[in-house]
């Protein structure tokens, strides 16, 4: 892809909105696109923080693995989301990316990400707003974990999850494709796989959702479920 094509990308990009032209085209310049299957690495746990991401198409999940098939899910990447961008308090990732899907992925090296923080007070600005919007999205998840038990903190991943992806239908539903197995949606809710197939299933029979067994990562949620406490 040519500079031209990227920089009319990046141009479209929320994160990027207080860039000008000229540092949107520099940053073109600049900036890799790579292409990432299912399942392929991003990058790993302790890999040294050279670049800084931006999802263009896809998806992924940021996460610490614990013990075996165990991890903690800190969070879904979706596209037009800057990841990676937490290069302040050490040398080294803390935790690893992996792709939900097969996904494009703009990559920054630091040293240009450094000169936009520095010489851009407007960009420096946004992502900072975005790593605080992070650490409340994690506050939240503690409240919940500490709060609420298995079957209300899967409710409200769902209800997350619809309303930052979900697309609304003209029957009021929102239909959500969500690219996750159930052990991934337990790991991002503190829960086990079996207790989210357990969860879903009961959702589905109170008709709260719906979804085809062959097809499971793709739910439509009815407005009723955000009624549920």
């Amino acid at each position: 892809m040519n500079v031209s094509s990227k920089f009319m990308i990046l141009r479209e990009l929320q994160i990027l909105t207080s860039l000008d032209n000229s540092e949107v085209e520099q940053l073109a310049d600049k900036v890799q696109l790579v292409q990432f299957k299912k399942g392929q690495p991003i990058y790993l746990s302790d890999a040294a923080i050279d670049q800084v991401y931006i999802l263009f198409k896809g998806s992924a999940k940021l996460g610490v693995q614990v013990t075996g098939e165990r991890e903690i899910i800190r969070g879904i990447i979706h596209s037009g989301e800057i990841f990676g961008e937490n290069i302040f308090n050490t040398r080294k990732r803390q935790e690893y990316a992996v792709c939900l899907e097969d996904s494009r992925v703009f990559t920054i090296p630091v040293s240009h990400y450094q000169l936009l923080l520095t010489s851009n007070a407007g960009f420096r600005n946004a992502i900072i707003e975005y790593m605080m919007h992070n650490v409340s999205v994690l506050r939240k998840r503690i409240h919940n974990y500490m709060f609420y038990n298995a079957q209300r903190r899967i409710i409200e991943f769902i209800k997350d999850l619809t309303e930052k992806t979900g697309r609304k239908l003209v029957n009021g539903e929102y239909l959500v494709h969500h690219k996750m197995n159930h052990l991934a949606i337990a790991n991002s809710t503190d829960t086990s796989r079996q207790t989210v197939a357990r969860v879903l299933n009961e959702l589905k029979s109170m008709s709260l959702i719906s979804y085809s067994d062959r097809r499971p990562s793709k739910i439509i949620v009815r407005p009723s479920l955000f009624a549920v406490n």
